[in-house]
């Protein structure tokens, strides 16, 4: 008869992962830079260059896609504009906040989070 083909033979490799990468967990991007616009979201990741973005597929909704970024990604990202931007002492005040929320966020809780939701296909982009 025929041979059995594994799959896993033909899957490219994982991407190895920077050590200090390997403790960041991941947030959504309108978490992360407190707009609910996603383009507004990435035109301000994009400005303040974040080197990473990671997109994972919503399993129940095939056609939904959820935007992330890395904690520590998030929280420079909110002390760059903290420092860069003029901006309400109303938004001064939520943007520590969020620092302090991403600061305290329990990593293994989110990873598993959005693994219970999404697929783990991820981009980088870079």
């Amino acid at each position: 008869m025929g041979e059995v083909v594994k799959l896993s033979d033909y899957r490219a490799p994982q991407a190895v992962e920077l050590p200090e990468e390997i403790q960041d967990s991941l947030v959504p991007i309108e978490f992360a830079v407190g707009f609910s616009d996603r383009k507004k979201c990435l035109s301000k990741i994009a400005e303040y260059g974040i080197h990473s973005l990671h997109i994972r597929r919503v399993t129940e909704e095939p056609e939904a896609l959820l935007y992330l970024i890395g904690v520590k990604d998030a929280i420079r990202l909110n002390k760059r504009i903290l420092e860069l931007e003029s901006i309400s002492d109303e938004e001064i005040a939520r943007r520590i906040d969020v620092i302090q929320m991403l600061e305290n966020v329990n990593l293994s809780m989110m990873d598993s989070l959005w693994a219970s939701f999404t697929r783990q296909g991820n981009f980088s982009w870079q």
